[in-house]
């Protein structure tokens, strides 16, 4: 193992906050790490180039303040694996399959591998063993799942939403800056300057498209770049509309948004097509509450953008024509191009892999996928699957009222938010994860959701407290009568 500068960065600022901060500054630095998800904190030569990202490493530290002699936390972590039950399961029958299914199945499909080091062509494959990638996986699913227990276990302190709702805020106005600086710097010639953050093993992937820059910030690539913004806009437009520090949450969304329109990502167009869909279900039929100046302010919005549009056509023809063609290139003219029958290729291997197993998936990291639902059919079969849903279930809670709501506890209503954007995670996650690992960013909005949204007794109110009278022994007393 080979420590980078991000990684002695990392362990400097983790073992400060081990000894002076709380599990709560951790689990807030482990966020603000996931920001250079293009990063390697730790090299791993060993394992094929794999590499440690600086989020996982800062994981070991909340988990050793966890962990400590002493700790108060210690007591918590059996109801947080009780909550975060399915998860587990999901990580551990995972984390099983990456070790013994492969040679379980060896040689009986032929697969295109996760990391492909000897092919050459779009739709090569070779035969089913295994590799490093399956003990990477393996890993990285173990850290998804310990990631979302230190999320449940740190949300119980009573500053935890107030605080986590600043630093995703903070959080999305450093991504959008990075976006916006990296396309600035393409434009001049120093795009090369960015790639300082991307050390780690991820391929660095097409930047620009007809003549326009795409937006990937510190990420390897625009899709990736997208899909991260577009969990952190869910999150802070869900506060927004739930009065959550409108003002903070408010501007950050609306630069997040500004950065999704401008990405030129395909992920980024298709996931708020989604996203707005189901808002448009939930203000008509689930009947959302949402004050009248906050809809005024989404109506005044769409139509801005829709204003802005005519005028480019109007103003700018040319540019509006080279945009016009950049979003049909990548939304509906994708299934058509290469990339598009590449990702259907993938995402069948998934399908293919799940009936050469009989249900029991060929082990996480066998495979490259292009979503996140096939790459857990195909990996783990019916339990990984099964086990996924029922998370995502137990996380988004359907059928209760404060998910569609505005609770007056404020507690709550973050809470709803977490649950709307780990949902809404699996979008982008649907049509372009390549393993069946959900992130850790999924896992720690979920772990928060569970805990914020977590029943707890209810005082009964209305009737009077019970008690105890004194009756002296001569009073007379009501006569008893026969039920």
């Amino acid at each position: 193992m080979v420590p980078t500068v991000f990684g002695l960065i990392s362990i400097a600022i983790g073992l400060l906050l081990l000894v002076r901060g709380t599990s709560l500054d951790l689990l807030r630095f482990m966020l603000l790490s996931t920001l250079f998800s293009g990063s390697a904190a730790i090299l791993m030569p060993a394992l094929g180039g794999a590499a440690i990202s600086p989020a996982h490493l800062v994981l070991a530290f909340l988990l050793a303040r966890i962990l400590a002699p002493g700790s108060r936390e210690y007591a918590h972590i059996a109801p947080a694996v009780t909550l975060n039950l399915f998860l587990v399961i999901y990580a551990l029958y995972g984390f099983l399959s990456a070790f013994l299914l492969p040679r379980l199945f060896a040689w009986q499909i032929y697969v295109a591998p996760l990391r492909p080091v000897t092919i050459t062509g779009l739709f090569d494959t070779v035969p089913l063993v295994f590799t490093n990638q399956n003990i990477t996986s393996a890993v990285y699913l173990v850290g998804t799942m310990l990631a979302g227990v230190c999320a449940t276990i740190v949300a119980r302190k009573p500053e935890s939403t107030r605080k986590i709702v600043s630093t995703l805020c903070l959080m999305a106005w450093i991504h959008a800056a990075f976006g916006v600086l990296g396309v600035v710097l393409t434009n001049i010639g120093l795009g090369e300057v960015l790639n300082i953050f991307r050390n780690g093993s991820a391929a660095q992937l097409e930047q620009s498209y007809n003549g326009l820059v795409r937006m990937t910030g510190v990420f390897p690539e625009p899709s990736y770049y997208a899909s991260y913004a577009f969990g952190l806009f869910v999150f802070v437009f869900e506060c927004w509309m739930r009065d959550i520090r409108p003002r903070q949450t408010g501007s950050a969304a609306l630069v997040l948004l500004a950065v999704l329109v401008f990405s030129t990502s395909g992920s980024a167009y298709v996931s708020l097509a989604v996203y707005g869909a189901l808002m448009v279900i939930r203000l008509l039929l689930m009947r959302q509450q949402l004050s009248p100046r906050k809809a005024l302010v989404v109506l005044t919005l769409a139509l801005v953008g829709i204003i802005a549009a005519l005028g480019m056509v109007m103003i700018a023809p040319p540019l509006a024509e080279q945009l016009g063609d950049m979003f049909s290139h990548m939304t509906v003219d994708k299934a058509d191009s290469e990339s598009g029958r590449q990702r259907s290729f993938w995402a069948l291997q998934g399908w293919h892999a799940f009936l050469a197993s009989y249900g029991l998936g060929i082990g996480a990291g066998s495979f490259r996928s292009s979503s996140l639902f096939t790459a857990a059919l195909g990996s783990m079969g019916v339990i990984g699957i099964v086990t996924l849903v029922c998370h995502i279930f137990a996380v988004f809670k359907p059928l209760r009222a404060s998910t569609y709501s505005t609770p007056r506890d404020e507690r709550l209503a973050i809470g709803s938010a977490a649950s709307w954007t780990a949902v809404s995670i699996l979008i982008p996650a649907a049509i372009s994860t390549a393993s069946p690992d959900p992130g850790m960013i999924f896992a720690v909005m979920a772990g928060l959701a569970l805990e914020w949204r977590r029943r707890r007794s209810k005082v009964q109110v209305g009737r009077a407290p019970f008690r105890r009278v004194s009756v002296h022994p001569m009073a007379p007393q009501a006569p008893r009568t026969r039920s």
